[in-house]
């Protein structure tokens, strides 16, 4: 993993790093992830210490943040075709133009605080993104 750490935070920002697998960084120490960066399967960073997300961040399948608290904000135009799950961080705004192709999980952050469900949805839509399924606050 140690490598595949180095591989990621040193990738040149202006080329797509494409990573066909499940990428599972859980509890690791890592600094970044390259821009443009493609993962055909899931990425968790659940309790990782990595302060900002990248720009053109698409992830197939579901995107798990749980516990990242040093995450305060999501990158515009972020692709989730899964669930999205953001327990635990100190997220207080969505991004523009999101796409969760599942549910999204709040629960234990301050967006969930600021905001109702309905609130959400149309924040979403509002910035040419999308929720499919539903949000869950616990």
């Amino acid at each position: 993993k140690l490598k595949l750490i180095k591989e990621l935070e040193n990738h040149p920002d202006g080329t797509q790093y494409r990573y066909n697998d499940y990428l599972y960084l859980w509890g690791m120490q890592i600094k970044k992830l390259p821009n443009n960066l493609h993962v055909s399967g899931f990425l968790d960073l659940s309790y990782s210490n990595i302060p900002k997300l990248p720009d053109k961040l698409y992830v197939r399948g579901y995107f798990n943040l749980d516990g990242c608290k040093q995450i305060t904000d999501l990158p515009n135009n972020l692709y989730v075709g899964g669930d999205l799950v953001l327990h635990g961080t100190n997220i207080t705004e969505l991004p523009n133009n999101l796409y969760v192709g599942i549910d999204l999980y709040i629960g234990n952050t301050p967006l969930a605080d600021k905001y109702t469900d309905e609130e959400i949805i149309k924040i979403v839509e509002s910035t040419r993104g999308q929720i499919e399924g539903q949000i869950y606050r616990e």
